[in-house]
């Protein structure tokens, strides 16, 4: 396996960390009069939001108060958004990017991937709700009422995605391997609403879902019609490494929890290895803020702080609580660098498989939006 070299990111942080700071004056002349655009690679849904409700405290934590403009750029499940900020963003702090952060994407080295998460300019890390994964209640006689009942589904069973390396994608198909629920994957889909119309369609049948996708498209939509229930979710991590179920979803069991009642016992073996390092790095994270690379360092410096203070804002952690439950906690540079160090350390057998299996998902035919 090719080593990733993650050397840049913390030699970059370093040299910005031991660089003088700037004064109050220069500080504020830096951003005074501009506009800074953050991209993000979807539509309205999780990411977006979550991008809009910490962008609308931001301005005032950056001296010169700025105008804060939030973009759209969807595209191959934010692929597109992280490579236009990688090779075409100008370096000057004026445009960053607020977009799930892909672990799988660096470690594979996907066609088609052009970023590399070392060489942005970390900004700042989001950790956000756990994802949930959910089903069509009528793909088994009598409906999905519990774990064992996945034993009775007599339905093709097709999976609502992204892209093979989107994180929610990631763990919710490998979910579903270890609980022997054959399934087919759709890759193609573009946010929320787009797979919110296939499930209501039976178009598909499962997916994985952010608490905003549950919240706010799948819950009034179906759930509370009884067409759509519930699995599992993959939990909050801990400090400690352990899992917890998320409070946005304090009824639905873990994955672990649900596969003891479906299966018996505790998963095992080679994807289940698999599984849990992927969990585990994205667990740390949902998304990542980044600038290009080489970006100013005094704006990167600027940016660091005021998103910290914007997330941590009274009214950030209030909005976030009424949209998705819980608030948004900041990731800083000293946890993300772990997060890299340990990727760059990724056992190669994991690295190996995960290459081969989304190389098969990536072989899938892809969703087509109909014309309207």
């Amino acid at each position: 396996m090719k080593r990733i070299s993650f050397i840049s990111l913390g030699v970059a942080a370093a040299a910005m960390l031991a660089t003088t700071g700037l004064s109050t004056t220069a500080k504020a002349q830096y951003y005074k009069g501009k506009t800074i655009e953050i991209i993000v690679g979807f539509s309205a849904g999780g990411t977006d939001l979550a991008a809009r409700i910490i962008a609308r405290r931001l301005s005032k934590y950056i001296p010169g108060n700025p105008s804060i403009v939030v973009k759209n750029m969807p595209g191959a499940g934010s692929l597109k958004a992280q490579n236009f900020i990688f090779e075409r963003a100008k370096p000057n702090g004026l445009t960053i990017g607020f977009n799930p952060f892909q672990v799988l994407a660096q470690i594979t080295g996907r066609k088609g991937v052009r970023f590399s998460y070392p060489k942005f300019t970390f900004i700042a890390g989001v950790k956000g709700p756990a994802f949930i994964v959910v089903a069509r209640k009528d793909i088994a006689p009598g409906g999905l009422n519990r774990p064992s009942d996945i034993k009775k589904i007599n339905k093709k069973m097709s999976y609502t995605g992204r892209n093979p390396l989107h994180a929610i994608d990631v763990v919710s198909t490998a979910a579903f391997d270890m609980l022997g629920m054959k399934h087919i994957y759709v890759p193609g889909f573009r946010g929320s609403a787009s797979i919110t119309t296939s499930l209501a369609q039976s178009e598909t049948n499962i997916t994985g879902a952010g608490s905003v996708h549950w919240l706010k498209h799948l819950t009034p939509r179906l759930v509370q019609k009884g067409q759509l229930v519930s699995l599992f979710q993959f939990g909050a991590l801990q400090p400690d490494g352990s899992l917890k179920r998320d409070p946005a979803y304090p009824t639905v069991p873990l994955f672990e929890e649900f596969y003891a009642k479906a299966i018996g016992g505790k998963p095992s073996g080679e994807l289940y290895e698999a599984y849990q390092f992927a969990d585990k790095m994205q667990g740390t994270a949902n998304f990542i803020v980044a600038g290009p690379p080489n970006m100013n360092q005094e704006a990167a410096k600027i940016l660091r702080v005021a998103y910290k203070k914007a997330m941590n804002d009274p009214a950030t952690i209030a909005e976030a609580k009424k949209a998705v439950l819980n608030p948004y906690l900041h990731i800083g540079f000293k946890r993300a660098s772990k997060v890299m160090e340990d990727l760059a350390n990724a056992d190669p057998k994991i690295v190996n498989y995960w290459k081969a299996r989304t190389a098969v998902q990536f072989g899938a035919k892809k969703h087509k939006a109909k014309k309207k």
